[in-house]
């Protein structure tokens, strides 16, 4: 079987979560476990076989006992990372990435559950060899798997109870491209911020999704611009983080101008990667433009008051002029009756005229 490997590339260790101490025996007491190598990279085609060694520590100053397997990588839609190891009864297929490893351990070894552990004495250490077998039908592009160097003392070992006195772990990353069709598609989906600001700070989110099958490390970049597109202000929001095939970043903040401004600006978003296969280090970018209206709250305020006040002072003379022809209409009852009675004052009046004429007319008759 043919077997290749590329160099290491870190020397120092790479720890993958933080140590916990629950409760030290002593005050004086530290317990350290160390790797003498954090990151292996290979690059293997299916049928092949790669693999290499890493030394595991006691650095403290007490015995400790250290549990060693192999786990998966897995990411979540936001970008948070976790780690799995795979089990015996859920295999099925290919398996993952973490069922081809296999390791050979340089010293006396026991078990917990199934899972190997070497203890330590302080100063001592271990070798460990690790080979990775490529399944002949696995899928081609870019795979992790973390080999784990988890510790726990303070008891008996067989002791299920014992990982509870002092557990902290540490990782060697072993990133390994499966040979074949490789494709990189990087996407910015979605890229939010809000189109009016009510503050100095303007926030945004963006969630950048690699929808290939290779590893691509990002620099990704938010710009304020004026309506000139000159730089407002800037904001390097990460650097050279990898976003692994088939996983997601995703970033929510502020960008402060430094200063509270006014009107229409643009938030830029810029994404650069390296550019596959090229030898010059050439690099792809993506680019999103979004509009943005920034107020003062203040501002906004005193606007609003001063609507309101000429609302309520047209509403007042509205209200004064119905007011007024209310009163207008509702006089004195006396002249009203007045009014009123006028017309039928007049229309009797011709009617009272006549009849004396007639009267008058018929005694003049009677007298001749």
């Amino acid at each position: 079987m043919r077997h290749s490997r590329r160099g290491v590339v870190l020397l120092a260790l790479s720890v993958v979560t933080a140590l916990a101490i629950s409760a030290p025996s002593t005050a004086s007491a530290v317990r350290t476990v160390g790797l003498s190598t954090g990151t292996f990279e290979l690059s293997l085609a299916g049928g092949q076989s790669g693999g290499g060694e890493v030394a595991v520590s006691n650095n403290g100053d007490e015995d400790i006992d250290v549990l060693i397997y192999a786990a998966d990588q897995i990411v979540s839609e936001t970008g948070s990372i976790d780690y799995q190891a795979p089990s015996v009864t859920g295999m099925s297929g290919l398996g993952t990435p973490a069922t081809w490893v296999r390791m050979v351990i340089d010293a006396e070894t026991r078990t917990r559950g199934n899972t190997p552990y070497v203890s330590l004495a302080p100063g001592e250490q271990a070798p460990v060899a690790f080979e990775l077998e490529i399944p002949e039908d696995a899928p081609p592009g870019d795979h992790q798997v973390i080999i784990f160097f988890e510790m726990f003392g303070g008891g008996d070992a067989d002791d299920e109870a014992a990982s509870a006195d002092v557990t902290g772990r540490v990782g060697a990353r072993v990133s390994v491209r499966v040979a074949g069709e490789v494709f990189e598609k990087m996407e910015v989906r979605p890229f939010v911020t809000r189109t009016f600001v009510l503050s100095q700070l303007v926030p945004y989110t963006f969630v950048v999704r690699n929808e290939g099958n290779i590893d691509k490390r990002i620099d990704a970049r938010i710009l304020l611009l004026n309506g000139d597109l000159e730089e407002v202000a800037s904001s390097l929001e990460t650097s050279d983080t990898p976003v692994f095939a088939g996983t997601n970043y995703e970033k929510a903040a502020s960008i402060d101008p430094g200063k509270q401004l006014f009107g229409r600006y643009t938030m830029r978003l810029e994404i650069t990667y390296p550019r596959e296969g090229s030898e010059v280090g050439a690099s792809d970018a993506i680019t999103i433009d979004k509009t943005v209206w920034i107020l003062s709250l203040w501002l906004v305020i005193a606007v609003i008051v001063l609507v309101g006040g000429v609302a309520v002072w047209l509403s007042w003379r509205s209200a004064r002029r119905v007011d007024a022809r209310k009163r207008e209409r509702e006089r004195v009852p006396g002249e009203a009756g007045d009014t009123a009675d006028a017309p039928r004052a007049r229309t009797r009046e011709p009617r009272v005229r006549r009849s004396r004429e007639v009267r008058r007319h018929s005694a003049r008759s009677r007298e001749r």
